[in-house]
């Protein structure tokens, strides 16, 4: 048998108790979400009970003393790491490639933007081809983008909706043209930090990030503007959005990579003499 003042003689190291609460809080957040969305009061409550009392128990557990433990050392205690100074030549101010930054040459954020103009001219050809297609016309699904902004468009017909309305016109222009900027702009940050070939990055901004805009759209539209949410047709919506995802991909994958400066003074030098940072 193992002597219980054997095992309190051991050298510990302190780590975090484990805890439940997080678990608590995520299904309180589930069971909040799902009452929220299925308007059912008692999911609701019950989630937001969960959540608040696991919240309270979480960070009591981050006060000084009370999330921590003393776990005993089962073998030997690692040997301490002895430093050798002056083996490894170090690269000092003025130094080529001082305080370089990885990765060396990435995606310039501008080929977001232009991404998402490239795509922003690209996208209205699907919604265009559907208000043909459905007899409403040409004008339709601008007035119905422009709805999204301008208080009182449920109020029309639609036989109004369809006509060319100058002001809901320049409000749709203003509003895709800086949706599609914003949102290039954020290809251009995300996707060049995708690891993989450029086809993953195509997959992820051509499909996975319009299909959770075309789901974001649903919610907020029917949110903002329940009435216009009906006259959408979704399945031409997501196209429009597909069609947008993969020109601004394509635009952003295949840009010219630019050199990442370094943080320090760069630039060439001559070599360090013995007793400056290099070897002796």
């Amino acid at each position: 048998m193992t002597d219980p003042a054997a095992t309190d003689r051991r050298p510990t190291i302190e780590a975090p108790k484990p805890t439940v609460w997080p678990l608590v809080l995520s299904l309180g957040l589930a069971l909040a979400g799902a009452g929220a969305a299925l308007g059912t009061v008692a999911f609701l409550a019950v989630g937001g009970l969960f959540f608040a009392v696991a919240l309270w128990n979480w960070l009591a557990e981050l006060l000084p003393g009370r999330g921590h433990e003393a776990e005993p050392i089962a073998g030997p205690a690692p040997a301490p790491v002895a430093g050798r100074p002056g083996t490894v030549e170090t690269l000092g101010p003025g130094m080529a490639g001082y305080r370089m930054r990885l990765p060396e040459k990435i995606h310039p954020i501008s080929a977001g933007l232009k991404g998402g103009l490239a795509g922003g001219v690209a996208m209205p050809a699907p919604a265009l081809i559907w208000g043909v297609l459905s007899g409403h016309g040409v004008w339709f699904p601008v007035n119905l983008l422009a709805g999204l902004a301008l208080p009182g468009i449920d109020d029309l017909s639609v036989a109004e909706l369809e006509a060319f309305r100058p002001t809901l016109f320049a409000l749709g222009v203003v509003i895709h043209a800086t949706i599609s900027a914003v949102i290039g702009l954020v290809y251009g940050v995300l996707l060049p930090t995708l690891p993989g070939a450029p086809r993953w990055q195509l997959l992820v901004g051509g499909v996975v990030i319009p299909l959770i805009w075309t789901g974001a759209s649903y919610g907020l539209m029917g949110v903002a503007n329940p009435v216009l949410r009906h006259y959408v047709d979704w399945a031409w919506f997501a196209v429009s959005q597909f069609v947008f995802g993969l020109v601004a991909a394509a635009v952003v994958v295949r840009s010219e990579k630019v050199i990442v400066p370094p943080a320090g003074t760069g630039g060439a030098a001559p070599p360090p003499t013995p007793g400056e940072g290099g070897r002796p």
